[in-house]
């Protein structure tokens, strides 16, 4: 062998390496609002302070005075509870503009303002039962779709609005699980601890999904070093399975969404929200996933019921959720661009913005 390969070999051996000490921007822990409201909701204020990413500390502002200043109308103080959430038992309304001052302990004052946006009207919704290809530009790949065709209508100034899929399936939606007492006792036949079981306690006679209550109970479990072989996988087994009449918001599934309309579309590789602004009255031309249908395989005995989401949003709303989605779709491509998220606070950041929500219940396949 070359005796300059082998001390070329030798020199990469014994080199060393150096960690570079890099100089972060010290975070200048400015204040961080967001509120997001509309009829459906009481107040509530979530305050928190910019940080370093590798500050593991709470952030959470809990000695500001917080206020709602609708126009025309008393002043809305709210009160702190826990994690810099600040509420009032009152309820936004719409077609009023709201102020939002906060007081941080320093003295200094940050502001924002914002109102509920006129709620959109759906009309001459027209389903299709037939399938069809589309190809998404989103993320450059083909899904099956059912073509979905309606009118939505406003005042004549520009308007925002967000669609988005959800499905309810009837077989499993109107199944509930619940923790009874005779779940506890028999869970004591297993011999499973006693702390383990005190925390379960507190969940008996309350309903959920089944899919939600494995996400609960196995949080608990790990709380208390449960196994999940004769442990966890016991709990579950041992639930009171119940049916209801009612459509719980934690049964619905969010499907695919995409949209061949002039100013709506998906943001980035998302194929969750459709985004876009409109005036007046708009055909609009939406395509909405097959999945749901093809995992029925033509079973007759249920229904899968199609819900449309139209979310009505302030402009504020509006551009921060689509600087958003942009921001987490690019997390991970080191060569983007960085997606800087839209704020309308001043002396701070963050969002305060309402919206209106409504769910339309357009078709049974």
């Amino acid at each position: 062998m070359n005796k300059n390969y082998i001390l070329l070999l030798f020199f990469l051996m014994v080199s060393c390496t150096k960690d570079l000490e890099l100089p972060y921007e010290k975070p200048d822990h400015t204040m961080v609002v967001n509120c997001l409201f509309s009829e459906e909701e009481t107040w509530k204020v979530i305050l928190t302070r910019v940080k370093s990413f590798s500050d593991q500390s709470d952030s959470f502002v809990e000695d500001a005075r917080v206020m709602i200043v609708p126009e025309s109308k008393d002043t809305i103080h709210l009160e702190h509870s826990k994690d810099g959430i600040y509420g009032s038992n009152e309820k936004p309304m719409s077609g009023i503009q709201y102020r939002l001052i906060v007081l941080d302990s320093k003295g200094n004052t940050i502001s924002a303002q914002s109102s509920i946006p006129v709620k959109p009207i759906i009309s001459e919704i027209k389903p299709s039962t037939q399938n069809t290809i589309y190809y998404s530009n989103a993320n450059l790949s083909d899904y099956f779709v059912l073509p979905l065709d309606f009118k939505i209508s406003a005042n004549d100034q520009p308007n925002f609005v967000r669609f988005k899929l959800f499905t309810f399936n009837t077989k499993w939606g109107y199944t509930r699980y619940m923790v009874t007492k005779e779940t506890i006792t028999e869970l004591r036949k297993w011999k499973l601890p006693e702390d383990f079981l005190s925390d379960l306690e507190k969940l008996v006679g309350i309903s959920m999904s089944n899919y939600e209550y494995w996400g609960i109970i196995r949080e608990i479990g790990e709380k208390h070093d449960l196994p999940f072989n004769g442990g966890i996988g016991v709990v579950l087994s041992k639930l009171k399975e119940i049916k209801v009449t009612t459509r719980y918001e934690d049964s619905f599934q969010s499907g695919y969404l995409f949209s061949n309309s002039i100013g709506l579309n998906n943001v980035s590789k998302d194929i969750w929200n459709i985004l876009g602004e409109y005036r007046g009255m708009k055909d609009v031309s939406l395509f909405v996933t097959y999945i749901p249908v093809m995992n029925k395989n033509h079973q007759t005995d249920y229904k899968e019921e199609y819900w449309l989401e139209v979310t009505g949003m302030s402009e504020d709303y509006y551009k921060y959720q689509k600087t958003y989605i942009k921001q987490v779709e690019n997390k991970n491509n080191p060569f983007a661009s960085v997606i800087e998220v839209h704020s309308n606070i001043t002396n701070g950041v963050g969002i305060f913005a309402g919206y209106n929500r409504q769910k339309i219940h357009y078709h049974d396949y």
